[in-house]
């Protein structure tokens, strides 16, 4: 009996001491909406969820006739939702959505007039690549100019 209940405490603390840990191992939920974005023929547009760190693939699935998507089944892991035509091309992104945080994330609207958050993170990792250049090559922006300070000093001292 005493054995029973010493597991149970220890059962009990561990859960209340990981529950992000706990969500990052349980299914979760992205869904929402694209029916400002898609007017027509909206079952032919996917939604995709992208695991931002992996870069796959985690879901997919096709919009209802209502504009409406569900994702279940993902990870708890950062997202970004792709609308995709019928072409395959990607046509906006919504998010990252931390779900590492929460089980349910039921009010994701696709909205293809912000700027793309796959961009803007392109565009913040290409600055990163170019500043890591410079470093590495030990390239020096602005050209020193204590030598050429010297030098002018010396012709006034001869004169």
């Amino acid at each position: 009996m005493k054995m029973e209940r010493f597991v149970a405490m220890a059962v009990a603390f561990s859960l209340a001491t990981a529950p992000g840990a706990l969500l990052a191992q349980q299914s979760t939920t992205l869904a929402g909406t694209a029916k400002d974005e898609v007017k027509s023929n909206r079952p032919d547009f996917t939604v995709r969820a992208r695991d931002v760190a992996a870069g796959a693939i985690a879901g997919t699935t096709n919009l209802d006739a209502q504009g409406n998507f569900a994702l279940p089944g993902l990870s708890g892991a950062n997202y970004l939702i792709e609308l995709v035509n019928k072409n395959g091309k990607v046509v906006c992104t919504e998010g990252p959505f931390n779900m590492a945080q929460q089980a349910i994330k039921d009010n994701v609207v696709i909205d293809c007039d912000k700027k793309p958050t796959a961009l803007l993170l392109l565009a913040a990792a290409a600055a990163a690549g170019v500043t890591a250049g410079v470093v590495a090559n030990g390239d020096d922006p602005a050209p020193a100019a204590g030598p050429t300070v010297n030098a002018v000093n010396s012709l006034s001292a001869s004169r």
